[in-house]
């Protein structure tokens, strides 16, 4: 079963999100900011981590390393946000960010990306 973190300060987006991926046969966990995504990803190893809000990238932390073991290519980070500027994307990027998705953003859409990355190696 492959597991799944969700990342965010805001208790509403992290249910929407949540909540649309219940039937994909993973194991879905929510941390409520970066102290609590550090906590858990210390404990366990995911698959997928998706962060609502890019504030976390810009905050001095290397989100991504924190959240990669040395050498792996997981978990793999979503980040899905307000932000559009093309300089705030390709920053995120480069530091490792595999996916960036804007609001409003489509649920199947990102359910589609999400069950098309589970589904290849990883």
């Amino acid at each position: 079963m492959h597991r799944i973190l969700i990342v965010s300060d805001e208790e509403f987006l992290r249910d929407v999100i949540r909540l649309s991926l219940t039937d994909m046969q993973a194991d879905v966990r929510c941390a409520s900011g970066v102290p609590d995504m550090q906590r858990m990803a210390r404990r366990m190893l995911f698959d997928l981590v998706i962060v609502v809000g890019t504030s976390a990238f810009f905050s001095g932390r290397d989100v991504v390393r924190t959240l990669r073991p040395d050498c792996l290519r997981r978990p793999l980070v979503y980040v899905v946000a307000w932000q559009q500027a093309e300089q705030t994307v390709l920053s995120l990027l480069e530091s490792g960010v595999d996916q960036y998705m804007t609001f409003p953003v489509s649920l199947q859409r990102l359910r589609t990306k999400i069950a098309n990355a589970l589904n290849r190696p990883l």
